[in-house]
């Protein structure tokens, strides 16, 4: 598989400064960003009545999962690698060291920055809480992950 090509058409995102759609990886569900916060809050039950009494809700943290195509063939600047598998490899590392592994800093998050189809950008920080394999080919090709991603506010606004 060559390196992969991808328009921006539904936007795009980096997360931690890495750039999440290039010729060795790239986001397959993006638009899962553009959803509302998860809600908290719950209405009161008054008894010996009827119903509730309806209670405000507010964003809360929310988690999504960005679903991962990253490849062999090429580093994650385009140059071909003469081994798939050292080629995955190494491409699977930058992402768990640059992007997956805990920051260090005071409250471990990444800046996130999704860029809308409009060209307008919008940035929240986010904690990478998952990432995790699923189907590949045998030879090193291909291989899907799944990054998931936490986000305080709710989401990426």
């Amino acid at each position: 598989m060559p390196a992969l090509t991808y328009n921006t058409a539904a936007g795009d995102l980096t997360i931690g400064g890495v750039a999440m759609n290039g010729p060795a990886w790239k986001v397959l569900n993006l638009l899962e960003l553009w959803q509302p916060a998860d809600q908290r809050g719950s209405d009161r039950l008054i008894p010996g009545t009827a119903g509730v009494l309806a209670q405000q809700r507010r964003d809360t943290v929310t988690r999504r999962s960005l679903q991962l195509l990253i490849v062999g063939d090429v580093d994650r600047t385009g140059t071909p690698v003469a081994d798939r598998f050292e080629g995955l490899q190494a491409n699977v590392d930058y992402l768990r060291a640059n992007v997956a592994a805990p920051t260090g800093a005071t409250d471990g998050t990444r800046s996130a920055v999704l860029t809308m189809p409009d060209g307008t950008s919008r940035t929240e920080p986010v904690h990478v809480v998952g990432f995790d394999f699923g189907n590949f080919r045998e030879d090193a090709a291909w291989l899907r992950a799944v990054l998931t991603i936490s986000i305080p506010s709710g989401r990426i606004q």
